[in-house]
């Protein structure tokens, strides 16, 4: 239920009069209207005795100056009473004035509630659904906040799931790249497999041949220094020296490891 400003307008004013509390100076005025009250119920007291005071004078002695003093007192009172009434008088009708304001302010806003078509109670309990609209409208934004605030986060979240999906696609490439290179090389290497066994197979052949070219060699260079040695002594030159040279010669030869 919404209620317009004027209704709510309305309710304040109600309230305000109705609950609205008298100021000191309406107390003050108040206490002095019926101080005023008091005392002018003692001028009437006093007239009255006055009234009857020659009565009393017959009672008297004939004292001189009693009569003097009493018109004096009657005075005064009257004088204090009179101020007494004015002041009552003014209380009254600054009271009846606030009254009459009062009276043509309460018809205006019940000519106002009339207007509108609600009471004082309906106005209240839309007030108070408004009131009850506004906290839960409170409560509603916190929520919202939070929902906000978990939405950020949730995006938030969201881009760094995609750099890090991005990432991800960036490495699975280039394991496939790593995977084909793999791939490949296998194939190469299959493909090369005949060829390194053809290599192996000449290098043996060719390793064989070189033992035998060495032992051939080794051979002939034994046959040669052994003719040689036949030679020397044959000739019976004496040269020790140079036996010794050819006879060691001959021995390391003969002791050279045929690979």
């Amino acid at each position: 239920m919404q209620v317009s400003a004027c209704a709510r307008s309305v309710q304040l004013a109600l309230c305000c009069f109705t609950t609205s509390k008298r100021s000191s100076r309406d107390d003050f005025k108040i206490s002095r209207g019926a101080a005023a009250r008091g005392k002018a119920m003692d001028f009437e007291w006093g007239t009255s005795a006055s009234s009857l005071s020659p009565a009393a004078g017959d009672d008297d002695d004939g004292e001189p100056g009693s009569g003097d003093e009493d018109v004096l007192t009657s005075l005064g009172a009257s004088y204090r009473a009179w101020r007494a009434y004015s002041r009552e008088k003014r209380a009254h009708e600054y009271t009846k004035t606030r009254l009459v304001e009062l009276i043509k302010r309460e018809s205006a806003l019940t000519k106002q509630l009339a207007r509108l078509g609600g009471t004082v109670e309906g106005i209240e309990c839309a007030l108070m659904k408004l009131e009850d609209l506004k906290s839960a409208q409170v409560v509603l934004e916190g929520r919202y906040d939070a929902a906000v605030t978990g939405q950020a986060a949730r995006e938030d979240l969201a881009l760094e799931l995609e750099t890090v999906q991005r990432q991800c696609q960036l490495h699975t490439d280039r394991l496939h790249e790593a995977e084909a290179a793999a791939s490949r090389w296998k194939s190469q290497y299959q493909q090369a497999l005949p060829e390194l066994a053809c290599s192996n197979l000449e290098k043996e052949r060719l390793t064989g041949e070189l033992r035998k070219v060495k032992k051939t060699a080794v051979l002939l260079l034994n046959r040669q220094y052994v003719q040689l040695e036949t030679m020397s002594k044959a000739s019976q030159i004496p040269r020790s020296t140079g036996h010794l040279k050819v006879e060691t010669k001959a021995r390391s030869f003969s002791n050279v490891e045929i690979i």
